[in-house]
């Protein structure tokens, strides 16, 4: 792991690194609308974002939400989590995940929650070597309100 790795929350100049970052994961989004999303995550208390940074250079970032829901126990949902192609494998994902369970203890939850894509066989194994056990496979559906807006 290189030894210069400095864990941070995100701040609004990260938006174009994160924008690479997001668009590398397999979500294509533009500068502007990460920004968008970045500004309203960074005004909200129940969400947070850090980052994991060497030499001026994002290697990582993690997403976090509060989540509640009546059938289950209030827990902290990993919406999005990414490691930089070039950095994978050198124990930064660990990292940035050990700040996330952090900020979890913090938020006074008792569960930490993610979900991935089947097709993401490597992610998965990574979770589970940090202690994450499948609870379910499921189906995602979405409906578009405004039919101008892609799903």
């Amino acid at each position: 792991m290189p030894a210069n790795v400095k864990i941070r929350p995100a701040k609004k100049d990260d938006c174009r690194q994160i924008t690479n970052l997001t668009n590398q994961l397999g979500y294509p989004s533009s500068f502007e609308k990460v920004c968008q999303i970045v500004d309203l995550v960074l005004n909200h208390n129940d969400h947070q974002i850090y980052v994991a940074e060497i030499e001026d250079e994002l290697a990582s970032y993690v997403h976090l939400v509060c989540t509640m829901r009546i059938s289950s126990d209030p827990f902290v949902e990993i919406a999005a989590l990414v490691v930089h192609e070039d950095y994978r494998s050198r124990g930064i994902g660990k990292l940035i995940l050990q700040a996330a369970q952090n900020w979890t203890i913090e938020k006074g939850y008792q569960k930490i929650r993610i979900r991935s894509n089947i097709i993401r066989q490597e992610a998965q194994g990574f979770f589970r070597q940090q202690g994450f056990s499948q609870i379910k496979t499921q189906n995602v559906f979405v409906k578009s309100i405004n039919p101008d807006q892609p799903e």
